[in-house]
């Protein structure tokens, strides 16, 4: 993976346009090809490629965008990693997720909150369990990690499988989620989230 080793400001400033166009266009929801196109407009912004070409060629340019900044988008719309403050809006966090799946008195760990899957560690003050969180198309990692964590803990992991705006499931899928989920010893959960401005974000 190519290494920008770029000036703060010019770092700072591009990160800042690239989520901000990636918000526009609602990056998660675009097809490859879509995000193909996209990458070769940044090459040509001068503000963003016109600025990188004096730091690695187009080529390394191109690699670390897709290996840097838009493979962290992602977690930083969780509020997970160092790239959160660059993003224009996220979700509401981890805590939103733990509510959902153990209900009230129940709360995050401190530092627990981690990705690949998204997951934290959740108390209630006397009883500790894993949550992790993702979207439909990441369940067979989340029924992966949550039996593995089952196998060395006393307490039950559970999984929420997140929608977002702009995105649904059907009842048929909701309900066969639930029956894998149970047929593996661990609890699951659904839940629409919508996204928030980021408190974090940086100014330009």
């Amino acid at each position: 993976m190519p290494q920008l080793n770029l000036p703060e400001e010019l770092r700072r400033n591009v990160l800042l346009s690239m989520y901000r166009t990636a918000d526009e266009l609602d990056w998660e929801f675009l097809g490859n090809p879509g995000k193909t196109v996209q990458y070769g407009r940044w090459i040509d912004d001068p503000s963003i490629g016109g600025e990188l070409i004096a730091f690695a060629s187009e080529k390394d340019i191109r690699v670390w965008f897709k290996d840097v900044p838009m493979k962290e988008y992602s977690r930083a719309q969780e509020g997970i990693g160092k790239f959160v403050p660059y993003v224009r809006r996220r979700f509401r966090g981890a805590g939103e997720i733990v509510q959902s799946l153990c209900g009230n008195g129940w709360s995050i760990v401190p530092g627990s909150v981690e990705g690949k899957p998204n997951h934290c560690v959740a108390t209630n003050g006397d009883k500790r369990r894993y949550v992790c969180w993702g979207r439909s198309g990441r369940l067979n990692d989340l029924i992966w990690a949550s039996i593995n964590e089952a196998i060395d803990s006393s307490s039950r992991p559970g999984i929420v499988v997140t929608t977002r705006d702009g995105e649904t499931l059907t009842q048929h899928e909701r309900d066969r989620h639930l029956r894998i989920a149970n047929h593996c010893g661990v609890d699951l959960t659904h839940l629409h989230r919508t996204m928030i401005e980021n408190p974090d974000l940086l100014k330009p």
